[in-house]
């Protein structure tokens, strides 16, 4: 086997490892499950990050999570980040401007310790359910998921204080349902609660693969339906953010519109041809929902030279170690896409300019954060 390969595979294996043993420094303990005399059900728990288990830009996504014994139900509570010092900064930055102050969710650092705490209305799958963390690993690089940790089992059978409540809670009381939008985040990746929102969080190419992508042509600013499945696209994100504009039970509170450009070219002019691709993006999604201005982030990815070599490595082309060498040592300013063109009498290049390129050319990673409302009525099923 080629030793760059063995070097790359022991690399991989390494971070994959470090990620895990980084994960299970942060410890939970002193889990409790009770239930009180209106049938609300409170859970709590102590987590603790240990000095130094979280680097700069890290931040360690847990969201609690009850299940139904059986799988058939779940709910998911609120969750919790635990950031590394820039994105700790970041997310500081980012409450002390957000004109919502009912956000719930929780924030830790490194050494910080947090008591945890999150109530629910009991409903009968949850007398033998289980409390579980899943959680996701966010860096500069990528998104990681990490093993999900069993916390909990629930029992409040038998002689409880809930067997003796269950006539607070009947079937014929009125239960809160899952509103519009609430339902299309389960169904559709580019919907999110607002916190699951990093300002100014690099976009990572794994992640933009679950997002609504729009393609361009060649050296082109304008959305042209006809263009590959763009008027299929187009059509869904309307539909999706139609309706959760028209929601009176949420908000759309930012739509985040990455534009790239491929990169063959000039790179000052490939970069400002990123930005027309996201703004025209902007200008198409107004020209059919009326929403503030306010609320679109426009990301200006420049040229796409990291979902470049996303795509080289996943491929089986011929030269693919050294393109992605040259990707990774030399500048773009300083020549790395003339020693691309150079490389075995230009053939890998031209490979990739026919088959990677155009995948470049996109207003990308469309996505829309919404905050719930609070309303006073309840929604019966």
């Amino acid at each position: 086997m080629n030793k760059k390969l063995i070097i790359l595979l022991l690399c991989l294996n390494i971070t994959n490892i470090l990620a895990q043993d980084q994960y299970e420094q942060v410890s939970i303990d002193k889990v409790v499950a009770a239930i009180d005399g209106n049938g609300q059900v409170s859970l709590k728990f102590t987590l603790s990050v240990p000095s130094n288990t979280l680097v700069a830009n890290d931040v360690l996504m847990l969201t609690p999570i009850l299940i139904a014994k059986d799988g058939s139900e779940q709910h998911a509570l609120s969750p919790i980040y635990a950031c590394g010092r820039v994105s700790d900064l970041s997310f500081r930055r980012k409450r002390a401007f957000s004109k919502n102050t009912n956000d719930t969710c929780f924030f830790v650092r490194n050494k910080d310790e947090l008591v945890y705490s999150s109530t629910l209305a009991y409903q009968p799958w949850m007398q033998t359910a289980t409390l579980v963390i899943r959680s996701r690993l966010r860096n500069c690089c990528k998104m990681r998921e990490l093993p999900i940790r069993e916390l909990y089992t629930c029992s409040f059978a038998g002689e409880s204080p809930l067997e003796k409540r269950h006539a607070v809670i009947t079937p014929e009381q009125p239960t809160v349902a899952l509103s519009i939008t609430e339902r299309l985040a389960q169904t559709e990746e580019f919907v999110e609660t607002i916190e699951n929102y990093i300002p100014r969080q690099k976009i990572v190419v794994g992640e933009q693969e679950k997002a609504q992508i729009v393609f361009f042509k060649w050296d082109k600013a304008e959305i042209d339906c006809d263009y590959l499945d763009n008027e299929k696209v187009l059509q869904h994100v309307i539909d999706v953010t139609r309706q959760i504009h028209n929601d009176p039970e949420a908000e759309i509170v930012h739509v985040v519109l990455l534009g790239l450009s491929s990169p063959e070219g000039h790179y000052d002019y490939n970069v400002k041809l990123a930005a027309s691709r996201s703004k025209a993006m902007k200008q198409y999604i107004l020209s059919h929902i009326s929403l503030p201005d306010s609320c679109f982030k426009l990301v200006n990815g420049g040229e796409g030279w990291d979902e470049l070599r996303y795509l080289v490595e996943g491929s089986e082309m011929s030269g693919k170690e050294e393109i992605l060498h040259i990707i990774d040592k030399v500048p773009i300013l300083k020549g790395r896409e003339l020693r691309l063109m150079k490389l075995d009498r230009g053939v890998p290049y031209r490979y990739m300019r026919e088959h990677f390129f155009p995948k470049l050319r996109r207003a990308g990673y469309i996505k829309v954060y919404y905050r719930k409302r609070e309303i006073e009525k309840y929604r019966v099923n």
